[in-house]
C-alpha cells in the first residue's frame, strides 16, 4: 500500500534567454508556495561558450541570497529534499536562446491554410524561408527551385479542410516528393503534413520513402477555425532537439530537468490558455473576458493572448532586417514616441548600436526614453501580427486592443529595469492602447513560462504564485473612449476604501490620473462617465460598480481617448509626451 503523494517542497526554475539566465527558488512558506528568491546572469551564449557557465552564475548569485541550501561543496544541486529540508526536489527550464531553424511552407490559400501555417510559425523561434500557395504551384518547375535555393530545415505541408478536396493536394504531395527525391540525404527536410486528413494516406505513401515524415491533425480543419498544439509541441521537440546538438553544454542543462523543460514562449501561451479554461468553466465569471501576456526580451518580443479557452501567440524577432525599409520604419516610430528631441538618425544609429549589443542598458534620460519609445513599437508590431493571424483578437492601430482583456501581464528587462513603476505604466497603455478595464500585472522575475512547467509536477505552484507579491499589480487601469472637447469631464469617481477612507475625483478628457488607492488595499469604485464616453460596462454613458484592489500606482485613468492622438510637430509631441508622463508620476508621488 503506498503511501500520501508528497509535494514537493523545493523547485528550482531555469530560463536560459538570448542576454539574460534567470533562476529563481519555488518553496512553501506559511503552507503556500511562494518565490523565496531569484537571480539572474548574463547568458553565456556563443561559439566555444558553454551554455550552462551562465546558468552555473545564475544559480550561485541565487543560493546566496536564500536561506534555503540546495548547492553542494563543489557546487552542485542537491536532490532531492533531505529530512532536514535541505536541497531540491525538481528543476525546471525554458529557454529562448538559440538560433531559428529554418522552414517553408506548402499550402493552398493564402487566407487559409498558408494563414493557419504562419500563426503556427509565429509562435516558435523558427523562421520561414519560402512559402508557395497553390497558384505558385501550378508552375512546377518554378516552385521547386524556390524551395531548393532556400534549403529549408523543415517542410510544413498544409492544405484543405478535413475530407475536402484532394486533387490540388496530390499535386502538393507530387512537388515535395519531387524536392526531397533530388536533395541528397544531408539536407533533405524534416516534412510535417498537417493537411486534409483524408490524404494521410497518400502522403504516407508517397513521401516516406524519400524523407523523415511526421503526420499531425490539420491546421485548419474548418475554414478559420485552427488546430495547432500537437503540431506546436512536435515542432517544440525538434527545436530543443536541435539546441542539444547547437549550444554547447545544454544536453547537461535539460538532464538535469529529468523533462520538464520547453521552449518559453511556449510556456507562456501554455498558462494563458489554461487561465481561460479556467476561468471559462467558472459560471460566476464573465467567460468573455480574456488574458494577454506580453514578454520584451533580448531576442524576441512574444505575446500571448486568450479568450474562453482558445489561445494565440507571436514570438517577433526584437530587432527588423537593418538593410530593409522596416527600419526605417522603426526608426521614424522611435522618433514619434521619444519623450526627448531626437533626430532620425539619432533613432536610426540607437537602433542599430542596440541590435549589435543587445545587453545594453540605458544610461541616460535620453537613453532611456529611446528605449521605452522602442519598447512603443515592439508591443504595437506583436499586436499588428497576432491580430493578423487570429481573427478573435480585435486590434488595430488607429482604434486599440477591444476586448475584455484581464490581467496583462507584462515582463522583459526594459520594463522591470524601468526607474519608475509610472514609465512602465505609460509604455504598456500608449504601446497596447487597451480599451475598457484591465489590470497592469508586471512580471519582474519572468516567472510566467516556468509555471507551465511546475504546473506539471504540482498543479497549486502557478495557482498560489499567480496571486503572491511574486506578480507585482501596477493597477486597475479604466480607459475612457469617446469624442469630447479637452478639459470636459470624462469621468467622475467616487471611491471607498476597505480601511475606511472615501473620495471623489473628476476626470477631464486628454488627462491620465492615479486615484490614491493602497497599494493591495480592496476598494469599491462608483463609476459615472459621460453620456459619449464608453468605460466597458456595456455601452456609452453607461456606469457602474467596480471592486478592485489598489496597486503600485493606485487605480489609474487613462482619459485621453482612442486612438491616442500625437501632434505632428515634434515640439508640441514632446511636450504632450512629458506632460503624460508627469500626469502619471505626479500622481503617484
Amino acid at each position: 500500500m503506498s503511501g500520501p503523494t508528497r509535494h514537493p517542497y523545493a523547485l528550482l526554475g531555469l530560463d536560459v534567454g538570448g542576454v539574460n539566465s534567470r533562476a529563481c527558488l519555488v518553496g512553501i512558506s506559511d503552507g503556500k508556495y511562494r518565490l523565496l528568491a531569484s537571480a539572474r546572469s548574463l547568458t553565456s551564449l556563443g561559439q566555444d561558450l558553454h551554455i550552462g557557465s551562465g546558468v552555473d552564475r545564475a544559480v550561485q548569485a541565487l543560493q546566496r541570497k536564500t536561506y534555503h541550501l540546495f548547492l553542494n561543496e563543489g557546487g552542485g544541486l542537491l536532490m532531492p529534499v533531505d529530512r532536514i529540508g535541505r536541497g531540491l526536489d525538481r528543476v525546471g527550464m525554458t529557454l529562448s536562446a538559440g538560433r531559428r531553424i529554418r522552414v517553408a511552407l506548402v499550402g493552398l490559400s493564402d487566407q487559409g491554410s498558408l494563414k493557419a501555417a504562419r500563426a503556427l510559425v509565429d509562435s516558435l523561434p523558427i523562421c520561414a524561408v519560402a512559402h508557395l500557395d497553390a497558384a505558385m504551384q501550378m508552375d512546377e518547375q518554378r516552385a521547386i527551385e524556390r524551395l531548393l535555393a532556400a534549403l529549408p530545415e523543415i517542410l510544413i505541408v498544409t492544405g484543405g479542410e478535413d475530407h475536402g478536396a484532394t486533387e490540388t493536394m496530390r499535386r502538393t504531395l507530387e512537388i515535395v516528393r519531387t524536392i526531397c527525391g533530388i536533395l541528397p540525404q544531408a539536407a533533405k527536410p524534416l516534412i510535417l503534413y498537417a493537411g486534409n486528413a483524408a490524404m494521410e494516406a497518400a502522403a504516407k505513401q508517397r513521401l516516406e520513402r524519400v524523407a523523415r515524415l511526421r503526420i499531425v491533425p490539420n491546421l485548419q480543419p474548418t475554414f478559420g477555425k485552427y488546430d495547432l498544439t500537437l503540431a506546436q509541441n512536435y515542432l517544440e521537440r525538434e527545436i530543443l532537439r536541435s539546441c542539444k546538438t547547437d549550444l554547447h553544454g545544454s544536453e547537461a542543462l535539460f538532464a538535469l530537468t529529468e523533462n520538464l523543460f520547453g521552449l518559453t514562449g511556449l510556456g507562456a501561451e501554455r498558462m494563458i490558455r489554461w487561465l481561460s479554461q479556467v476561468r471559462a468553466d467558472d459560471s460566476e465569471k464573465v467567460t468573455s473576458r480574456g488574458f494577454l501576456a506580453v514578454d520584451l526580451g533580448g531576442v524576441y518580443t512574444t505575446l500571448a493572448a486568450s479568450q474562453n479557452g482558445i489561445s494565440g501567440a507571436v514570438m517577433l524577432e526584437k530587432f527588423p532586417d537593418l538593410a530593409q525599409r522596416d527600419r526605417q520604419a522603426t526608426a521614424q516610430a522611435i522618433c514619434d514616441w521619444s519623450a526627448t528631441s531626437v533626430t532620425f538618425d539619432e533613432a536610426d544609429q540607437f537602433l542599430c548600436n542596440y541590435a549589435m549589443v543587445p545587453r545594453w542598458i540605458p544610461d541616460t534620460q535620453k537613453m532611456l526614453s529611446l528605449s521605452l519609445s522602442f519598447a512603443r513599437y515592439r508591443l504595437q508590431q506583436g499586436l499588428i501580427s497576432l491580430a493578423r493571424n487570429h481573427d478573435w483578437l480585435e486590434y488595430h492601430p488607429e482604434h486599440g486592443l477591444d476586448g475584455y482583456f484581464e490581467p496583462i501581464i507584462a515582463s522583459g528587462a526594459v520594463l522591470t529595469g524601468a526607474p519608475d513603476p509610472a514609465l512602465v505604466m505609460l509604455t504598456l497603455l500608449d504601446g497596447l492602447q487597451p480599451r475598457q478595464i484591465t489590470t497592469m500585472v508586471l512580471d519582474r522575475h519572468h516567472l510566467l513560462p516556468l509555471l507551465a512547467k511546475f504546473g506539471e509536477v504540482e498543479p497549486l505552484v502557478p495557482v498560489h504564485l499567480l496571486s503572491s507579491p511574486a506578480f507585482e499589480n501596477l493597477g486597475t487601469v479604466i480607459s475612457t473612449v469617446g469624442e469630447l472637447p479637452r478639459g470636459k469631464t470624462a469621468l467622475s469617481v467616487d471611491v471607498k476604501t476597505a480601511s475606511g477612507a472615501s473620495f471623489g475625483q473628476e476626470v477631464q478628457h486628454g488627462r491620465l490620473a492615479c486615484l490614491k488607492v493602497p497599494q493591495g488595499e480592496p476598494a469599491v469604485l462608483e463609476l459615472n462617465p459621460h453620456r459619449r464616453v464608453d468605460i466597458g460596462f456595456g455601452g456609452r454613458g453607461r456606469g457602474g460598480r467596480l471592486k478592485v484592489v489598489g496597486g503600485k500606482l493606485g487605480v489609474v485613468i487613462d482619459a485621453r481617448g482612442r486612438p491616442l492622438q500625437l501632434p505632428k510637430q515634434p515640439e508640441s509631441r514632446i511636450e504632450l509626451l512629458n506632460r503624460w508622463q508627469r500626469m502619471l508620476q505626479d500622481d503617484h508621488g
